[in-house]
């Protein structure tokens, strides 16, 4: 069976609590499938139900937003893993959760053709391509919408080339444009109110996006006392609070619009970012960290990087 319940806040609270003491402004525990080589926790539902995907061979990604690596998926609830394929396929990678428990992500064939899916709570699969190979769902919310990207792999690594929403059974494409040579966008996330976030390459880097109806800003992290480098927005809440990274350095956005907290001139945004880093460093630098998912309880899951080039996934409970 695919579902086995949920696990509310408090009982995550409670496991967070006895794996992690608090650090900074976060307290994180990690996520890792008995067994597993590298875990990836991707997605996080008002329940507390957590989802991902994890390795079984040594294997190491080209891009860490969307795996290359064979990957199996998983759910954690009720403190236990329930780990997941879809069936006939050889890699399966969860990406998203809604509230009910339905599940999004992709799956590659034997034949090496790849395609995005929807898991539904009752267990029924179902295969949605926006085109016949590389689809990859990031988010699906309450209402059943999905969001995600085209993305290739070329000599550059992995990318994408395209955003798009799918409901009920329709594709559109979504790739915002603030009117300066956009390209490469993906949608990454989307709130059960249907506010989206997403990336774009424009002005020579990556930078993160958010679209509420009409209004879309974007944004990149503060770096070095200047607006610069890529900037990966993943996933948002009802509430507007924004999470991604840049580089290995995980954010939080407290809240994007009508929290006195932004500036706003010419349709960009500055927020006021929260870093989000797993305790730990390496040669002195905080552990890689890169959160994927954030539900309204601003509950993030995640992925971070050991000292030993290990991958784990981790769960963050905010202190504020």
């Amino acid at each position: 069976m695919l579902r086995s319940g949920t696990i509310s806040c408090v009982g995550l609270l409670a496991f967070i609590a006895g794996s992690m003491p608090a650090h900074a402004q976060f307290t994180y525990a990690p996520i890792n499938v008995p067994g597993a080589v590298a875990t990836e926790a991707r997605g996080i539902n008002n329940n507390g139900e957590v989802v991902g995907f994890y390795q079984t061979t040594t294997c190491t990604n080209t891009d860490v937003r969307v795996p290359t690596c064979p990957t199996k998926g998983f759910k954690f609830v009720n403190g236990k893993y329930v780990k997941l394929m879809v069936p006939g396929s050889n890699s399966t990678a969860i990406m998203g959760v809604n509230d009910l428990g339905d599940l999004t992500g992709f799956y590659k064939k034997a034949d090496g053709s790849e395609h995005g899916f929807i898991w539904f709570h009752n267990n029924v699969v179902r295969t949605i391509d926006f085109r016949a190979n590389g689809t990859v769902p990031w988010g699906i919310n309450k209402a059943g919408m999905v969001v995600g990207g085209i993305w290739g792999t070329g000599s550059n690594g992995t990318f994408p080339s395209g955003g798009w929403v799918w409901i009920n059974g329709k594709f559109s494409n979504m790739n915002p444009d603030n009117g300066a040579g956009p390209c490469c966008e993906s949608v990454t996330g989307i709130s059960n109110n249907g506010i989206l976030s997403g990336l774009v390459f424009q002005s020579d880097f990556f930078m993160a996006w958010m679209k509420q109806s009409t209004d879309e800003d974007f944004f990149t992290f503060p770096h070095g006392g200047a607006q610069c480098c890529d900037t990966s927005g993943t996933g948002i809440n009802n509430n507007i609070n924004e999470i991604g990274f840049t580089g290995g350095q995980g954010w939080f956005t407290k809240k994007l619009e009508g929290a006195g907290d932004e500036t706003e001139s010419s349709g960009e945004v500055t927020p006021q970012f929260v870093k989000v880093n797993f305790p730990g460093q390496v040669n002195g630098q905080p552990l890689p960290t890169y959160p994927f998912g954030i539900n309204d309880q601003r509950w993030i899951a995640g992925v971070y990087t050991d000292s030993s080039n290990h991958v784990h996934g981790f769960v963050a409970k905010p202190n504020f």
